[in-house]
């Protein structure tokens, strides 16, 4: 066994694997299976991916909901702070887009057998 460079991303590999574990370029033959579990593998990490995007977006959105509550010497004032109408839209649609693009990779069409 030997440690090579990937094609595809240049990172050190073994020679050993048929699919490079951080850009996921296949290397060598693979059986039906393997590629089964590759398409998987990518479904799973799309998913955590915009889950992740939803969770920044509520994120940013309770910051700009803190920022316009403690900022000035009134809570709540009117109108709010440009910084927090910024995070709460930003949020607002980062949190939408993420959840339906979740829902988009969970449809049975897009998911792998």
């Amino acid at each position: 066994m030997a440690i090579i460079h990937c094609p595809g991303c240049n990172r050190r590999i073994s020679s050993m694997v048929n699919v490079c574990p951080h850009c996921e370029l296949p290397l060598g033959q693979m059986t039906d299976e393997e590629v089964r579990k590759l398409e998987i593998r990518r479904w799973r990490k799309r998913i955590y991916r915009a889950t992740n995007v939803t969770y920044m977006a509520m994120a940013a959105i309770i910051i700009g909901v803190l920022w316009w509550w403690m900022s000035s010497p009134v809570a709540w004032q009117l109108p709010p702070p440009a910084l927090t109408i910024v995070l709460v839209v930003f949020g607002g649609v980062g949190y939408i887009g993420g959840r339906a693009y979740l829902f988009w990779l969970r449809m049975r069409r897009n998911r792998p057998e």
